[in-house]
């Protein structure tokens, strides 16, 4: 019992304690209890405000004594993001053209001519309506239109949809300023405008606006979002004069450098490496302040064996091969790679083949090969060619998806005046039973794989193809070598020259009726720049489209 009043007489001391300190911190706040001078704070005559589209309307009764009154529209529920502050004199508001399909918290309060005697805030919210339907003409910023410091955007002409300004705003710095203009009328017409002056590897909101609509949030299409290309923070600088091959050894056997990491080449670089076997994932990327960095192989690169590599990439680079019986990649060993990416690289002097696969059955397995604005140039050239893609493992290879767009395959009995020493194929599959999503749009095939077919799933049962808006002028053989039951093909938008000599139909495309000679400005040299810019690949986007005037 006397521990009992002894706790009693404990917990009302502390009570006494917090009571005071209640009163104390009630001086300071803004809830606090009124003096008799202070005004009485504003109701509201509605229970809601008012709503229609973009535009909030909030009406209250008069106070009495009132000089004014402050009207606050905030972001958040907490009120410490303001979006704009009103003094009135009047007992309503209409807020008009505010952004829409915002929540919006409101509050309301009486102002005194003396402000230390202002009225409690009142409070309420709103939620602005959906906008209207309107065309999403800006289309997505494709990365090969991205540098460290501009931005090629492209979007739909049309009298409908006028458009005269862009904008170009960081998405998560406010110390990074935002790039606008007018677009001049060329860029108007033409649909396409460069800006310039971004930050390195800085994510942004892109939007283009028809100025003359008399509403803000009316002006903007759909915005889209890029990031400039350039390293990241945590990314290795390599310069010209630095030992690349070196640095990638080294690191591949560092356990302190992380899986991933990415090396960024300088522009107008040449490195020299001995591709080696590879135990973590890495990416290369050049510079695009210049030209591509240029990287010289004398060696294959391979996969250690029972390896499981998150991804490895490669981007913006030249690569060249000095050996004779020479690939990018040739490995016999068994692995697993969740993502393989080529991005807007050029590929020259492989020999005798691109990316092989053997040893039997050992299993290797690819999530997603990602192939995007590439061009092989002058490759082949070999007695003995296994091809651009050759899964050979005894049916031990698995890539489960494989796409590749916007991309050229030319020239390639590299050295050699007899074709038949070609690259063989674009994708043979091999032997394997696992299913494969295999996809080619916007390609570009010239004088390559002569007599050849270019596709071979002839075990894969339950794959996918997809085979759209390919330009073929090239004597090849069939498309399709052997495909497996149970896999649908989508044929779409192709077209051949007369040098494919199987017909357009073999393809389920139109025959241009012209030579690659008339098509293309200068083939035998590599330029493969359509000549007529109304022809249908033109108008209709076939093949690479950086090809297209």
């Amino acid at each position: 019992m006397k521990n009992f009043r002894t706790l009693i007489y404990i917990l009302s001391f502390i009570g006494l304690i917090v009571f005071g300190e209640m009163l104390k911190s009630c001086t300071n706040d803004e809830f606090r209890y009124k003096a008799v001078e202070d005004l009485f704070q504003p109701k509201f005559v509605l229970t809601a405000p008012l709503v229609k589209s973009n535009s909030i309307a909030v009406v209250w009764y008069k106070v009495n004594e009132a000089d004014s009154y402050t009207v606050e529209l905030h972001l958040d529920n907490y009120y410490k993001s303001l979006y704009k502050s009103y003094t009135i004199t009047d007992t309503q508001i209409l807020m008009d053209d505010i952004p829409y399909k915002t929540q919006f918290y409101i509050r309301v309060r009486s102002n005194h001519v003396n402000g230390s005697h202002n009225s409690q805030w009142s409070y309420t919210n709103a939620l602005t309506e959906d906008r209207p339907a309107f065309d999403p003409i800006l289309q997505p910023v494709v990365k090969v239109n991205i540098t460290e410091t501009e931005v090629t955007v492209n979007w739909l002409v049309s009298t409908k949809n006028p458009v005269d300004s862009i904008s170009v705003e960081p998405a998560q710095s406010l110390t990074i300023p935002a790039v606008g203009r007018k677009l001049t009328a060329d860029e108007i017409s033409k649909g396409e405008a460069t800006v310039t002056g971004l930050e390195k590897n800085t994510l942004y909101n892109l939007n283009i606006y028809d100025t003359s609509k008399p509403r803000r949030y009316d002006k903007p299409y759909n915005q889209v979002s890029f990031r400039s290309a350039g390293p990241s923070a945590s990314t290795i600088i390599v310069t010209k004069g630095m030992d690349l091959d070196a640095l990638l050894r080294t690191n591949n056997d560092d356990p302190t450098i992380p899986e991933g990491t990415e090396y960024f080449l300088e522009a107008g670089s040449l490195f020299k490496i001995t591709p080696f076997t590879i135990s973590k994932g890495f990416k290369l990327t050049g510079g695009t302040q210049g030209e591509r960095p240029q990287i010289e192989m004398n060696g294959n690169w391979n996969i250690a064996e029972g390896s499981y590599l998150s991804s490895l990439a490669f981007e913006n680079i030249r690569f060249y091969q000095t050996i004779d019986a020479g690939y990018f990649f040739n490995s016999g060993t068994a692995w697993k790679v969740d993502e393989i990416t080529f991005y807007n690289c050029v590929f020259n002097y492989f020999k005798r083949g691109f990316w092989r696969h053997q040893g039997n059955g050992k299993y290797k397995e690819i999530g997603n090969l990602d192939m995007s604005y590439c061009t092989f140039d002058q490759v082949g050239g070999h007695t003995g060619p296994y091809g651009t893609f050759a899964f050979g493992s005894a049916g031990a290879d698995n890539v489960k998806k494989a796409v590749f767009s916007n991309c050229t395959f030319m020239r390639d009995y590299y050295q050699t005046t007899d074709k038949n020493r070609n690259f063989k194929n674009l994708f043979d599959y091999g032997t394997s039973a696992y299913p494969i999503h295999l996809e080619y749009q916007n390609i570009t095939i010239y004088d390559y794989a002569y007599n050849r077919s270019l596709i071979n799933i002839p075990s894969a049962v339950g794959s996918t193809l997809i085979f759209k808006n390919v330009l073929l002028a090239s004597a090849t053989g069939k498309v399709i070598q052997a495909i497996a039951a149970n896999t649908p093909t989508t044929f779409g938008n192709n077209y051949t020259t007369t040098d494919y000599l199987l017909g357009a139909a073999a393809i389920q495309g139109t025959d241009l009726g012209i030579s690659a000679q008339s098509l293309f400005v200068d083939p035998a040299n590599g330029n493969l720049m359509i000549k007529d810019s109304n022809s249908p690949i033109v108008t209709n986007k076939v093949g690479d489209t950086r090809w297209l005037p």
